[in-house]
């Protein structure tokens, strides 16, 4: 009786460890969607589809119409972007109409997300040269 008992209640800990084990291989992907890394995803092709890169560049690299955003981690707090996407200003439309607040957070996710720093060389204006005269 004894060693069946003891059996069982090894069996019973292998079942929980095994569980144990699928449910922490399985948990990063079931929380990728919510996590830092996803935010930033969401953000950048949001970015990318919202028409933010006509103003900023793709990828918020280069700027044009609106200012190179790259860096705006060093520039900016988090309060601030919120505040500039949402309410707009120096140029900027307000989006607060536009997206929801997480969508919000996930382009702020975005920005704020250290990046290799692209530098975008300046168009070089050529001068015309003077011709020959005849």
């Amino acid at each position: 009786m004894r060693s069946s008992l003891r059996v069982y209640s090894l069996r019973l800990w292998r079942n929980a460890a095994i569980i144990a084990v699928c449910v922490a291989a399985v948990a990063p992907l079931i929380a990728g969607s919510n996590s830092k890394a996803g935010a930033r995803d969401r953000g950048a092709d949001l970015f990318a589809v919202s028409g933010c890169a006509y103003c900023h560049g793709k990828a918020g690299v280069g700027g044009g119409v609106g200012p190179d955003l790259q860096l705006v981690r060093k520039r900016r707090k988090r309060e601030q972007i919120v505040k500039q996407i949402t309410e707009g200003g120096k140029g900027m439309p307000p989006f607060r109409e536009v997206f929801a607040a997480e969508q919000i957070d996930d382009l702020v996710a975005f920005l704020e997300a250290k990046r290799k720093v692209i530098v975008v060389p300046k168009p070089v204006v050529s001068t015309p040269t003077p011709s020959s005269a005849n």
